[in-house]
């Protein structure tokens, strides 16, 4: 009841009329109701929005108006957004299917990619590899011929080395030779000097 007087005070003073607080005398009963007749149906149709159902726009999807139903009618319309999304279901599972076949396709061709590379690695290292046993076999044999060029230059030292000495014994006996033939040179110069001098004396 308190209500509805608190609607009917908003509704005179919207139009512009006071509402009396007071009893109401008996010629002014009429009057009143004439005049608040006509007042109870807008009332009615301004307040009835406050009645209808509130539609969960979160829930649709879309704030649209012929999601919500019809009070007058009591027919529904189908919710676009309903339609849309069943519509764009095939495409999104399509789109979502070619995304797939292409991260496939994406992930085959980087397999093979990989696989070549590396193909190509291996391949490179079988190449150092055998590189590499050559050089060692070519370290091996430099090593080898190193070991027997010393062991030559050890052999030819020593050969040196003994003809060297071989060198200095005949070169002592020469010495001695010489020293021996000039002592006997001097004697026999020392007899022939005496034997001229006798000769000299017997003419």
């Amino acid at each position: 009841m308190y209500e509805a007087i608190a609607n009917l005070k908003s509704l005179y003073k919207r139009a512009g009329r006071s509402f009396p607080d007071g009893p109401s005398s008996a010629s002014d009963a009429p009057c009143r109701t004439a005049r608040q007749g006509p007042k109870h149906q807008p009332a009615v149709e301004i307040e009835a929005p406050n009645y209808l159902p509130r539609v969960d726009t979160r829930a649709t999807g879309r704030g649209n108006s012929s999601d919500v139903p019809s009070h007058r009618g009591g027919s529904t319309s189908v919710p676009r957004g309903s339609v849309g999304h069943r519509a764009h279901r095939p495409m999104d599972e399509a789109e979502e299917e070619t995304r797939s076949q292409k991260g496939l396709q994406v992930q085959s061709d980087t397999v093979s990619q990989l696989e070549r590379v590396t193909c190509a690695l291996h391949e490179d290292l079988e190449h150092e590899r055998s590189k590499r046993l050559g050089l060692v076999d070519n370290v091996t044999r430099l090593s080898s011929e190193r070991e027997r060029d010393r062991s030559d230059f050890a052999f030819a030292q020593l050969e040196n080395e003994r003809t060297q000495r071989s060198l200095r014994d005949d070169i002592v006996e020469a010495r001695q030779d010489i020293f021996r033939f000039c002592g006997e040179i001097s004697e026999l110069q020392t007899r022939a000097d005496s034997q001229h001098r006798e000769h000299k004396y017997l003419l």
